[in-house]
């Protein structure tokens, strides 16, 4: 099976070491700044949907849940 959460930490750390250095060469900052727009909203995306556990009111009972709305 496929290791995305390892995939997604080794991209997202990759583009993140280099916005800095790129954004420093002006025919690239553009591109720096398109690079961390979708860095951010990637984080927004995986925060989002990954599931955790919450408390119900019966201790017994854990329930998992994501931040995305249902429909």
């Amino acid at each position: 099976m496929a290791d995305y959460k390892r995939m997604y930490t080794l991209l997202c750390k990759t583009i993140d070491d280099v916005i800095d250095p790129l954004a420093q060469i002006p025919a690239a900052k553009i591109y720096a700044l398109h690079l961390q727009n979708a860095l951010l909203q990637t984080e927004e995306i995986y925060i989002s949907t990954t599931p955790y556990a919450e408390e119900t009111s019966d201790a017994k009972i854990i329930q998992m849940k994501t931040d995305i709305a249902e429909t």
